[in-house]
Formats: C-alpha cells, structure tokens, sequence
C-alpha cells in the first residue's frame, strides 16, 4: 500500500523537481527559464521596496512639526493665555486701587493735621499767641522836626566839626555822625513807636513811662545845634520827662501844656491789623558845665489785652536811647547854616 502510494505521486512532483533541482543541473541548461522567474521576482521588490518607500516619507513631517513646536514660544506672546492675563490685570488694578487707598488716607490725614493746627493756633490766638510767639512787637524811630524841634548835639572832647563840611550835605546826618562818634543828643527828641498786634484780641495802650537804665556824665565837647521855632508843625499829643521818671507820659496841647496823664481816651492797637504809630516827646532839664549827666532810658509800655495786663520794653535797635541834659541858653556852641556851621 505504501509504493503504491509512492509511485502515484512521483509523475505529479515532476514539474517542481525540474524547477527545484535546477540549480544542481547548472546554468546552462536554465539561464532562459530562469530570468523571468527573477525579473518577476525583482519587479516584485522594486514594487515592494516602492511601495515602503512610498510609505516611509509619511513620517518626514515630523521635523517639521518641532520645528513648528520649537516655534511656538515665540508667537505665544502676540496671543497671551486671556486667564493670565487676567490675572495679571487683577493684580495691577489692586495694586492701584491700594496706592489711591493710600494716597486718600494720607490727603484726610493732612486735612485733619491742618484743622487741628488751624484750631490749635485759633484757641491760643484769642488770648495770646502760641508759645514762644510774640502778641505785640514794637519798633522805634528817633527824629526831629526842625521847623519847630531844636536838635542839640553836646558832642565829645576835642570835636572840631565846624571845621569840617556837612557830611553828605544834609544836617541831620552830621549830627547823628556826632553822636555815633562818643556824642550825645541833649535836651529833647521824639520817639516815634510802631506797634504791631500779632494776636486777634485788641490791645489797649493804657501808660507809657519812661525807664531809666543808667546816669552818667554827659559828653564835654562843644554844642552844635540846630532847628528851632521856624515855622508850624504838629506837636506830640504825648510827652514824658525824665527829670520826673517816676511820672508816666503826659498829654499837652497844641501849646506844648500838659492837660492829664496819657491816655485820656481809649487808645488801641487793633487786632491782627496794620501797624499803629505813637509819637512821644521826651525832654530833660537843663544843666551848665561839667554837672551836665545823660541818661540811658528805655519805654516801659502797659497794656491790656483781653484781662492780662502786659509791659512791652521798647528800645532803639538793642540799646537805650540816650538823652543828655540840655541848656539854658541857645547862645553857646555852633549853629548849623545851609554850608556849615558858625559861632552861636
């Protein structure tokens, strides 16, 4: 049963073992056969190696694609993420809203720092100025009118001042040079004081009196004087004497009498307002020779400013005012002339 079986198929497997073996035969005998069989076969793979290579490009894009990754970086910023900046936006307006919380709270802390100054300066100012400030400040000026004032100079040792041409031309100016050079002014002077009130209360002038400071000698050079009774001029409604210091300032009339202690009638220095003026006239007595003294005095003003009553010092720039003794006669010494001086 078994060759049986072998034989029958052996006349089938002819085709394939002359196909198969043909490698043992040898090349001659199959060349032809052969090639289509490896074209075929070569036709195949170049199909085939075509078709994977046609497949194989699918993947190239893919460079491109990181590149177009790497790219995307650099255009993220011309479309930002909306929730960041958002949250950025939040950020910059609380931020904002704060620096004007800030700005407000400082801007009503100042307002109440200045209503409490404004209020602190308003309490003090209805009776007095705040600490350290003064409520009333007084300045003076010394002068003459010598249309009607005599101006007397006792001038020092050895002066030679007729000798000399008016300084700058002007009298006035010369005789104050005599007694910045160690003279003294004699027998009267005017006192003009400028009062200025600093607080809101008025003050009320209510004495004027003159403090003397120190005596001593007065000046033994010559006399030069000049002025006179020459013409009209108003005359000071105040006058104080400082041959009777204990007496306060007097008021005269246009004769120059005195009519009652000064002063008569309400004087004021109103408040907060423009500067006052007060013209006093202080005069001395007379005396001859080396008896002769000056005095160093200052003005001791009272006033009343709501229920106090104050005292105000009054000087000339620091230092006293300083009044010799003057003389009987108008006969001795220089008299000033529009050039110079000559003999009296």
């Amino acid at each position: 049963m078994t060759e049986t079986t072998s034989e029958q198929h052996e006349p089938a497997g002819e085709p394939e073992s002359a196909v198969g073996p043909a490698s043992d035969v040898g090349p001659a005998e199959h060349d032809e056969p052969a090639e289509p069989a490896e074209q075929a076969e070569q036709a195949e793979q170049a199909e085939q190696d075509a078709t994977d290579t046609a497949d194989e490009p699918e993947p190239e894009p893919e460079p491109e694609a990181e590149t177009e990754s790497e790219a995307e970086p650099d255009t993220q910023p011309e479309e930002p993420d909306p929730e960041a900046e958002g949250q950025r936006l939040g950020r910059r307006l609380r931020g904002q809203l704060r620096t004007l919380a800030l700005a407000a709270a400082g801007v009503a802390l100042s307002a109440v720092v200045a209503a409490v100054v404004s209020a602190y300066l308003d309490i003090w100012s209805v009776r007095e100025p705040p600490p350290g400030a003064p409520r009333i400040t007084a300045a003076s000026e010394v002068w003459w009118d010598l249309m009607s004032d005599h101006h007397l100079v006792r001038a020092a040792p050895g002066s030679t001042y007729e000798k000399e041409p008016l300084l700058f031309g002007d009298v006035q100016d010369t005789l104050a040079r005599m007694v910045t050079d160690g003279g003294a002014d004699a027998g009267t002077m005017r006192i003009r004081l400028i009062l200025t009130n600093f607080t809101r209360t008025p003050a009320t002038i209510t004495s004027i009196r003159a403090r003397i400071e120190r005596t001593h000698p007065a000046p033994t050079g010559p006399l030069y004087q000049c002025g006179g009774a020459q013409g009209s001029s108003e005359v000071s409604r105040v006058a104080l004497d400082l041959s009777t210091p204990q007496r306060p300032a007097m008021e005269q009339d246009a004769e120059g009498r005195p009519t009652g202690q000064y002063p008569s009638t309400k004087v004021q220095v109103a408040a907060q307002g423009d500067p006052a003026y007060f013209d006093v006239e202080v005069r001395t007595d007379n005396a001859t020779g080396p008896a002769a003294v000056a005095h160093e005095f200052v003005l001791d003003v009272t006033y009343t400013q709501g229920e106090r009553q104050q005292h105000l010092l009054v000087d000339k720039a620091g230092r006293p005012f300083l009044l010799a003794q003057g003389v009987e006669s108008r006969t001795q010494g220089f008299r000033c002339t529009n050039t110079g001086w000559t003999a009296s």
